[in-house]
């Protein structure tokens, strides 16, 4: 259940991120469908990446796997950019 927790909480944090960035000016969008597929896209980057280092050997240590949460978050960031992705397509 935290896995949907944290990805909606993340996908509307990211979502008011580009707002307010937007509001104060320091950004303007062109589209806000490319925006958010952008961000989607980097937070694609950082799922391979924490996948890549969860299943490196020596993350795990010594005293063998560490606890399923840490594994999650690799999965918690490919929801998060599906749902972006949907959210640039409602969008459209």
């Amino acid at each position: 259940m935290y896995v949907i927790r944290w990805s909606i909480l993340i996908v509307a944090a990211t979502i008011s991120l580009l707002w307010l960035v937007s509001f104060l000016g320091w950004y303007e969008p062109l589209s806000w469908q490319y925006t958010i597929r952008v961000a989607g896209g980097i937070y694609f980057l950082i799922a391979i990446a924490m996948s890549g280092i969860m299943s490196h050997p020596s993350f795990h240590g010594e005293k063998g796997p560490m606890s399923g949460t840490k594994e999650d978050w690799a999965f918690i960031f490919i929801v998060v950019t599906i749902l972006l992705f949907g959210v640039s397509l409602w969008f459209g």
